[in-house]
């Protein structure tokens, strides 16, 4: 059977561009988290890995490689994972599948390679400006950080 995993960071995020190609046939899991977050900690990507171990999934979408995650390690990692239980990968905005006639790509192994390391690039890029900006607006008196009391607030309270 085949699968589509969607990510999202945030739920005012839309997830249709990442829709777009769904073939009806597939059983599409969608996490609505952090790439920082490791695949195997998400909630949808733990549900897609026990699919895989059952035996129950073979063949898995992906719109683009950053979508699997935001950390090199966590992407080969759960690459590698994929490819040992002889699960396709297909990264739909380079065109490329991991496997073909059951043997691994090299293509696929040295663009995603590639891609994952920007993906871990970009993630540290979005971090470094948003520092320097909370500390612009902490010189001018505009940011004061987050109200104390504000987590637990957002646990028992999430619409907040």
């Amino acid at each position: 059977m085949k699968a589509r995993y969607i990510r999202i960071s945030t739920g005012a995020q839309n997830i249709a561009r990442q829709e777009e190609k769904q073939s009806k046939d597939e059983k599409v899991y969608i996490d609505i988290v952090s790439g920082s977050v490791p695949f195997k900690n998400r909630e949808q990507g733990k549900e897609l890995i026990k699919a895989i171990e059952k035996n129950e999934i073979n063949y898995i979408s992906v719109s683009s490689i950053d979508r699997l995650g935001r950390n090199l390690y966590d992407i080969l990692t759960t690459l590698e994972f994929f490819k040992e239980k002889g699960v396709i990968t297909k990264v739909e905005n380079l065109g490329l599948e991991s496997l073909i006639n059951g043997k691994e790509n090299q293509a696929f192994k040295l663009i995603i390679s590639v891609m994952a390391n920007i993906a871990e690039m970009e993630r540290e890029t979005i971090l470094e400006r948003q520092r320097e900006g909370i500390a612009i607006a902490k010189a001018k008196g505009i940011y004061k950080g987050r109200e104390k009391g504000w987590r637990v607030l957002k646990i028992f309270y999430p619409s907040i």
